[in-house]
């Protein structure tokens, strides 16, 4: 009987060690780079300017950068664009398709005692899919992150985020 009650022990030891191994691997998790999503450059034509219902607000933005040469992830112009006192955002056009899309965060500048002034960035490559952003996203300039995108089909899509 105690024989079982040990052995029952050690695997449920085991047991946690795995689960509080394999929970906190995210916290160890490859910080993505650039390299990791690489794009091919596009040379071929600007094709027309597609607005959607959330691109509409910016045609002029989106208008001038349809007549702009790719500067990243291969064939989409990318701009980031202030939206007040230590806010930005991005918008990219597709030189292949013409679609316009949006970042889906706005970034602000961050401030904490401890931490000090960080201040927002929105970080990209021409040869890569890569979106790099760094500030506070929901209003709280004490809670700072590093966000990182990659754009696919004409989607920016969250890989990962850290706190910093």
């Amino acid at each position: 009987m105690y024989f079982l009650s040990s052995i029952q022990a050690k695997l449920s030891i085991s047991f946690y060690i795995i689960l509080l191994v394999l929970g906190s691997s995210s916290l160890y998790a490859k910080t993505p780079t650039f390299l990791d999503y690489p794009a091919k450059n596009y040379t071929g034509k600007n094709q027309p300017l597609k607005l959607n219902p959330q691109s509409q607000k910016y045609r002029t933005l989106f208008k001038e950068m349809s007549q702009q040469k790719p500067n990243f992830a291969g064939h989409y112009v990318m701009e980031t664009v202030g939206c007040g006192g230590g806010c930005s955002f991005a918008l990219a056009y597709n030189a292949k398709t013409g679609q316009s899309l949006i970042l889906p965060d706005t970034f602000a500048d961050c401030y904490s005692e401890q931490k000090g002034f960080t201040q927002n960035d929105i970080l990209f490559q021409k040869d890569s899919r890569l979106v790099v952003a760094v500030g506070s996203r929901y209003g709280n300039q004490e809670i700072c992150e590093t966000v990182y995108y990659h754009v696919e089909n004409d989607h920016f899509k969250p890989i990962s985020k850290r706190l910093r």
